[in-house]
């Protein structure tokens, strides 16, 4: 059975009918295919079976043990095999560490992570599916209760073209997501001169951030150029429910350990002159204004980074964007006047 059937047919189960096809399909080319011999364990006590299984073939013993309430240890068998007429399939839920598996014929399965189905019900659950697709990656990264109540908060908020959402020099008060529309990013031009087009936001685009968590002035004016709405969330909200999540901070020495491992890379979000005057060795140079627009892309969607500048208030802002774009980063504590070790640069 090929994975487009697979996903029909599961679709129609009680468990994964909440669901949408696109989701489904998405789960189980993450859930790694295995296959078992007769005798093999699939889950062992004491851990027991922590994710639930698709059996795509073959034949298990699930036994299952607990403690009746005078004392006495009790427990039941049975067998689970695909039927040779039926879906062409068997489900066995995650059911803890009272319940142990065990292969009795050749047998190939799915295993599908527990957080990862829970979290896509939990979803269904809020109705925070709702929000157009785009949005889903900012709000997929916090947890659950925090996007239940992130949602509460939210407010919408319609714009017509040419109004301006945000002033560049202005004190920072809420941070935005673009629900449907389109806008343009503008800079004040050096030494005062025109304004310069640095970037153009559309739907799934959020912004605002960095004057909240940089605790400065907005750096940029945001004009609509379409009709559209906004999803709006004020500073104390912002603090409250999207800082904390989305900008984790690491200690230097922990840092320096994970970057010697090689789990993390090293990121200067300052302007380069200032990477080349003094800088972490070995660190890459990606100024927050790039990383913002087209610099995300240089960067491995795979990787870890942990992100510096001088003090920590740029790198913040860093860290969120580069979670806001669906990319692991940590934000170094304090940044680099912090940093007890090497410092190499031609200030140095």
């Amino acid at each position: 059975m090929d994975l487009s059937e697979l996903t029909l047919r599961l679709s129609a189960t009680t468990l994964f009918s909440p669901l949408d096809r696109a989701q489904l399909r998405a789960l189980l080319e993450r859930s790694p295919r295995h296959t078992a011999q007769a005798g093999d364990w699939l889950a062992e006590w004491p851990q027991g079976l922590r994710h639930h299984l698709v059996l795509l073939s073959g034949e298990v013993e699930a036994r299952r043990r607990w403690i009746e309430p005078d004392g006495t240890p009790a427990g039941s068998a049975r067998r689970i095999a695909v039927p040779a007429n039926g879906p062409g399939f068997a489900l066995l839920g995650a059911g803890g560490s009272q319940l142990q598996v065990q292969a009795t014929a050749r047998t190939e399965y799915l295993s599908i992570d527990t957080d990862d189905l829970d979290d896509l019900l939990g979803w269904f659950c809020l109705g925070a599916f709702v929000l157009p697709e785009p949005h889903l990656k900012l709000f997929h990264r916090l947890p659950l209760e925090t996007v239940a109540r992130a949602i509460d908060r939210l407010v919408e908020r319609d714009v017509a073209p040419g109004e301006t959402i945000v002033r560049q020099g202005e004190p920072g008060d809420s941070y935005f997501v673009i629900l449907n529309g389109e806008a343009e990013v503008w800079v004040a031009g050096p030494s005062g001169g025109a304004p310069v087009l640095v970037n153009r936001l559309s739907d799934g685009d959020g912004f605002g951030e960095e004057a909240l968590l940089a605790e400065c002035r907005r750096t940029a004016t945001v004009v609509m150029t379409t009709p559209g709405q906004l999803l709006v969330l004020g500073k104390a909200d912002f603090d409250a429910l999207l800082r904390p999540p989305m900008v984790a901070e690491v200690e230097a020495p922990a840092a320096r350990e994970r970057v010697a491992r090689g789990s993390a890379t090293l990121l200067d979000c300052r302007h380069p002159a200032e990477h080349e005057a003094g800088r972490i060795e070995g660190s890459h140079s990606l100024p927050l204004a790039r990383l913002r627009h087209e610099g995300v892309f240089e960067l491995d969607p795979d990787a870890t980074y942990i992100v510096y500048c001088d003090t920590g208030r740029r790198s913040r802002a860093a860290t969120f964007l580069l979670h806001e774009r669906g990319i692991r980063a940590l934000s170094l504590a304090g940044g680099i006047t912090h940093w007890p070790y090497e410092v190499v640069g031609t200030a140095v």
